[in-house]
């Protein structure tokens, strides 16, 4: 039941809490564009007031609770907007880049409570510039036709990156254009596009535009180069003039050279055997055609002159060209091929008139004979031309008879012109006989003969055996055959060899050629079965006569005369058997020696150093033999220089003792030069105390100096090898830090990198560490072993002290402190000890401000009731500024003079910088007692020590000292000790005992504080260095029940004081009463009595130290009442008859001879104290200096 009651309460009251929240803001503001330079105005109210509120920056910083108008920093751009209790307004003028980021308004209501929200300032920057790389807006860019070019354009620094697009002729580039942008330290952007573009000549006079279009900020750019696309012109073409049919030394002949197009136009000569003789050409703008006109009178050199003309321009040096035409001869051909078309031309001399030409084939006359006619000053000149096919002419034994005659109708005579056409054929296919089902057999004569039917004229035979011409052959004609027979020894060597016959006559392009195939088979000689070959050699390819590692080598196996042919197989050494990659050919060949064969293997193979040493065999057999021959061929295969152990090699050796390092090496052929090197620098047998001879490394008496990387570079005649050998020297010290970066100053949110690099031996991981508050920070760059960067964002939180710890293991680890400093308005400490300053009337005071502040700060002093601040030293003021640490400054103001107005108007310190400014008031009084020093505490404990520090209160305007005072549970007495700084250390104490500890402070003018109470109580380490923990009873009651009992119980104890002073006041009047009456009643009866009146404890003070007694308890020791000077008094005053007051001398109501011990300035206290009332305690103590605070 209970249970669903508060259920359903929780879920009304988030309810009820959804909707508060859901319906508090009026306004929230919105996320925002703004363009660089304008002004922002972020809006934020609510529906209920009153509201305390405030903004916080894009970079996590709080604006602070300030009411309208400009807020201080932010170059005063930043300001309140409020037109109502409900509504604060952020107001942002000139936008910069650094505002780009998340606000955040944060309102508080007294009763709803904390709300907030946000919203994006969006910066927004045109692109500062568009440009294309490497070329002038507007320019106009050369460019050779069909070549690749690649033009960049950017648009620089823009926010959100711009849009680049390319253009030509007006028309977007969709393809070939890569894009990408970049981004910049201050989030802006610049964005690229790359144009692949490959121009043609239409291309010419384009306009190539880059463009950039910034949608946020609606802003457009363009940048616009002209593309002058060059090209190479035509071929050039050559047109003869005027040349006459047949040209004779004295003519006139005029060539034309012309080509179109090229940009630039082209440069048009004339060449004669490669010489220049005419350069002067013509360019037409309309027709884009230039022309060169070249006109000579030939000689009888100029027969078979070749003339050339060529072209050039930038876009292609290789000139063009085209040959004048040759000389033209004419004549007719006399023979032709079967089936092709034969043109004849009959021309006549000078006639007048013009003489007729009539053609007869073979007695027959041809009609349709087309005639020309050339005229010239004594005559006329007649040419005819006749084609004839051997297809359309009846052809007797290859050949007609073909006439010209010529007919002048002016004169009676005629001439005729014969000429004797022979028509050539090719043969038919030759015919090889002789040789069908024989057999072949070693050292028979084979008999063939070649036939070949046909062809004008007949054929012509020739015999080859492989692509050799063989002789002795007997040809011979028989009508329309042509015959070739030929007698072949036979031998072995002739084994799947051909012979082949060709056929050849002018009518072929290509021979006619039948073959035939042998099959030679062997005969045993001398009665033998078969011959195995007598010796097998192996050589090496002779133009290489080295076997280099890693190079390719020819090995040649030669076997001499066998029979059959020999089977040949290679054995390599078996540490190469693995892995070999070689190739073999074969070849063989007759030889006469026993009538065998020679056959020869060679393969190809790529050594290694392994192989050196080893064989090669080549063995030669075959089923039919009765043994195997084989030949052995040693290898000898040179390399480089390598050494034995794979690996770098390293020494180590302490410092001072010697070491000597003996390299071992293999090299074919040895090494044979000797280098040595450390760290880079040759050096001749020694440096240091390290001594270098060939490949032995040594030293005596090293130091660290001697560590160093040494490289020893061995060489042969085939290459070198580089041996690095690092020497370490240990020394065997301790690591310590030998950079550290500090201080780093940062402003919040930047990322900062802190670096410490250490030295030690020996060296080793883990040897640097980085600490913060004494906990190991882990996300850490390491750079080997010996450097780590600790990199962090710049945060309030982050800031302070870091500490980097150097220990490799030997003697005690190095401590070095980094400051991280984050940038931020002064922060004024507000110590009682720096809120107060004394001195007397006349004399001189010192006023401290100390702030916290990064980077720096300054100081303006200001006296209450004065209109402007204290600006520079005078007789009354005068101040300084000091810097204590990387971020904490004092500013001190001193007073002289010192009378009631300074008492009467406090001082204003105000601590300033860029972020912001601090003020405190700080007020000037008359010499008082120092404050009683606070925060007592326990900073170190051991079996029979204490050390403790706190901090000072307000010093009364003199110098103080502290006085420490302790005691134990089973003591009466209490010991003092004496510091003039913060902290001390108490020794020669018992192990597991209970101390009561408390302090006071007594300055210079004797003036003394309160002790601290309550004085704290804690134990020593044991024997052994343990702690000494009390262990209390754990209570059996609930912690609600305890406190209704403690109310009640201080309900009823007040009660009864109020009980007991009601009774005790009561009785006081009633003994008052008594009293008066009996001195009216001496009086009356006259006798000289000495009225007494006693304040003060009515029974005799006890001493502050007490006698031992197993009923005195620690509560009592540490609660019994005490004087200023640490006794108990009585005072009697003692009223005589005369009516003035006697004081009686209270020497005897208390006990000097108390156990106080003091141990400081015995100036400083002499006029303090001058008794011998204090004695020595056979305890010490020791003082601790002023802690230095870093931050």
């Amino acid at each position: 039941m209970l249970v669903a009651l508060l259920t359903a309460i929780v879920l009304q009251w988030l309810r009820l809490t959804y909707g508060v929240v859901q319906n508090f803001f009026k306004e929230e503001p919105r996320n925002q564009s703004v363009l660089l330079g304008e002004d922002a105005l972020l809006k934020c109210s609510a529906h209920e007031s009153p509201l305390v509120s405030q903004w916080r920056n894009n970079d996590g910083s709080l604006l602070g609770f300030h009411g309208a108008g400009k807020l201080s920093g932010h170059e005063g751009r930043f300001s309140y907007v409020i037109h109502s209790p409900d509504e604060k307004h952020l107001k942002i003028e000139n936008v910069t880049l650094r505002d780009d980021g998340l606000f955040e308004c944060q309102m508080i209501h007294p009763s709803l409570g904390a709300y907030r929200t946000s919203a994006f300032v969006n910066v927004l920057v045109p692109p500062e510039k568009v440009a294309i790389r490497d070329i002038d807006p507007g320019s106009v860019i050369n460019v050779v036709e069909g070549n690749d070019y690649n033009l960049s354009c950017l648009a620089a620094n823009g926010k959100p990156h711009a849009v680049i697009n390319w253009y030509i002729h007006g028309k977007k580039i969709e393809d070939s254009v890569t894009r990408w942008t970049e981004m910049n330290a201050n989030r802006t952007v610049t964005a690229f596009a790359i144009l692949s573009w490959k121009p043609r000549r239409s291309d010419i006079g384009a306009i190539l535009t880059c463009e950039a279009l910034h949608p946020s900020t609606s802003s457009q750019f363009r940048v616009n180069v002209t593309p002058n696309v060059l090209y190479p012109s035509e071929v050039p073409k050559i047109d003869v003039l005027s040349q006459p049919s047949l040209l004779k030394p004295g003519d006139n002949i005029t060539m034309k050279c012309s080509v179109v197009g090229g940009n630039p136009p082209p440069r048009l000569l004339w060449f004669l055997h490669r010489n220049l003789i005419g350069s002067n050409y013509t360019y037409n703008e309309l027709t884009k055609e230039t022309v060169n006109i070249y006109s000579m009178v030939v000689d009888a050199d100029d027969n078979g002159a070749v003339y050339e003309c060529q072209s050039t321009n930038l876009a292609d040096d290789v000139p063009l060209s085209e040959d004048a035409p040759r000389s033209i001869e004419i004549s007719g051909e006399t023979t032709a091929r079967t089936g092709r078309i034969v043109a004849i031309q009959c021309r006549t001399g000078l006639s007048n008139p013009a003489a007729r030409i009539s053609w007869l084939i073979n007695g027959q006359a041809v009609q349709s004979v087309i005639h020309s006619y050339l005229e010239q000053t004594t005559g006329t000149v007649t040419v005819s031309n006749l084609t004839i096919s051997s297809t359309d002419v009846n052809v007797v034994k290859h050949q007609i008879n073909v006439q010209c005659i010529a007919v002048n109708d002016q004169g009676a005579t005629s001439k005729q012109l014969e000429l004797l056409l022979k028509f050539i054929a090719p043969p038919m296919k030759p015919v090889i006989y002789g040789s069908e089902e024989m057999t072949l057999l070693e050292g028979e004569t084979l008999n063939l003969t070649c036939e070949s039917q046909g062809g004008n004229p007949l054929a012509t035979l020739t015999w080859f055996r492989g692509v050799e011409k063989l002789r002795g052959t007997r040809n011979a004609a028989l009508g329309d055959i042509s015959q070739s027979a030929i007698s072949v020894s036979l031998d072995r060597t002739m084994n799947n060899q051909q012979l082949k016959c060709e056929a050849r006559n002018g009518a072929l392009d290509e021979p006619l050629v039948v073959t035939k195939s042998l099959t030679v088979l062997c005969q045993p000689i001398g009665g033998r079965s078969w011959v195995p070959p007598r010796r097998v050699t192996v050589r090496q390819d002779r133009s290489k006569r080295l076997i280099i590692a890693g190079e390719i080598t020819k090995l040649f196996c030669l076997v001499h005369s066998s029979n059959p042919i020999a089977q040949l197989t290679w054995t390599f050494p078996a540490v190469a058997s693995s892995g070999l990659l070689f190739e073999e050919k074969r070849n063989n060949r007759s030889n006469q020696e026993y009538g065998g064969h020679e056959m020869e293997s060679v393969i190809e193979f790529i050594p290694t150093e392994e192989m050196d040493g080893g064989e090669v065999q080549c063995t030669a057999s075959h089923p039919q033999w009765v043994e195997q021959k084989f030949a052995l061929y040693p290898l000898n295969v040179l390399y480089s220089p390598r050494i034995v152990v794979d690996g770098p090699l390293s020494v180590v050796i302490g410092e001072g003792g010697d070491f000597k390092k003996n390299i071992t090496l293999r090299a074919n052929p040895p090494v044979s030069t000797w280098r040595w090197q450390k760290d880079g620098s040759h050096f001749e047998h020694m440096v240091g105390a390290i001594t270098a001879r060939g490949p032995v490394l040594s030293g005596r008496s090293v130091t660290r100096f001697d560590s160093g990387l040494f490289t020893f570079i061995a060489g042969n005649s085939v290459g070198t090898v580089n041996v690095t050998v690092y020497v370490t020297v240990e020394c065997k010290h301790a690591a310590y830090v030998t950079h550290i970066t500090s201080p780093v100053i940062a402003t919040a949110g930047e990322e900062v990198a802190m670096e410490c690099e250490v030295d030690g031996v020996p060296k080793r991981d883990g040897m640097v560490k980085w600490l913060h508050e004494e906990q190991i920070i882990e996300e850490v760059s390491f750079v080997g072993q010996t450097r780590a960067v600790l990199r962090l964002n710049a945060s309030f939180e982050t800031s302070g002290a870091y500490t980097c710890l150097a220990d490799n293991g030997k003697g005690v680890a190095n401590r070095t402190v980094a400051y991280l400093l984050v940038n931020r308005a002064p922060a004024i400490i507000r110590q009682p000890s720096l809120l107060r300053a004394a001195g007397p009337l006349g004399g001189r005071v010192q006023l401290c401000c100390r702030a916290h502040a990064v980077p720096d700060a300054h100081f303006q002093w200001i006296v209450q009731g004065q209109s402007s601040p204290v600006r520079r030293n005078s007789s009354k003021y005068s101040f300084t500024t000091l810097q204590l640490n990387y971020s904490t400054f004092e500013g001190v103001l001193y007073i002289s003079s010192l009378d009631r107005y300074d008492y009467q108007h406090p001082v204003k310190c105000f601590a300033i910088n860029r972020y912001g400014e601090d003020t405190v008031e700080i007020r000037v009084s008359p010499p008082t007692a120092p404050d009683t020093p606070f925060s007592l505490r326990v900073s170190n404990i051991t079996k029979n020590s204490l050390s403790f520090n706190w901090i000072p209160g307000f010093d009364g305007g003199s110098e103080q000292i502290f006085e420490v005072r302790y005691q134990t549970s089973v003591e009466n007495v209490y010991h003092i000790v004496n510091s003039s700084f913060p902290e001390v250390e108490i020794q020669g104490l018992e192990p597991a005992c209970l101390y009561e500890i408390s302090i006071r402070a007594r300055n210079k003018r004797g003036m003394v504080s309160e002790f601290s109470r309550p004085p704290i109580t804690v134990y020593t380490k044991d024997e052994y260095g343990m702690d000494v923990i009390s262990a209390a009873k754990k209570d059996s009651f609930p912690m609600s029940v305890i406190m209704v009992f403690g109310i009640c119980c201080i309900i009823l104890l007040l009660l009864n004081c109020f009980l007991l002073c009601y009774i005790h006041r009561r009785k006081r009047k009633r003994e008052l009463q008594e009293k008066t009456e009996m001195v009216r009643n001496a009086n009356n009866k006259g006798l000289d009595v000495r009225p007494v009146q006693m304040y003060g404890a009515l029974t005799r003070a006890e001493s502050l130290c007490r006698p031992d007694s197993i009923n005195t308890s620690r509560s009592e020791l540490g609660h019994e009442p005490h004087s200023e000077d640490d006794q108990s008094l009585r005072t009697m005053i003692e009223v005589s008859p005369n009516g003035y007051v006697q004081q009686v001398d209270p020497v005897n109501y208390y006990e000097r001879e108390c156990l106080v011990e003091y141990e400081f300035d015995p100036n400083l206290y002499g006029d303090v104290i001058k008794s011998n009332t204090l004695r020595r305690s056979p305890h010490n103590y020791v003082n601790l200096h002023h802690p230095v605070l870093h931050f």
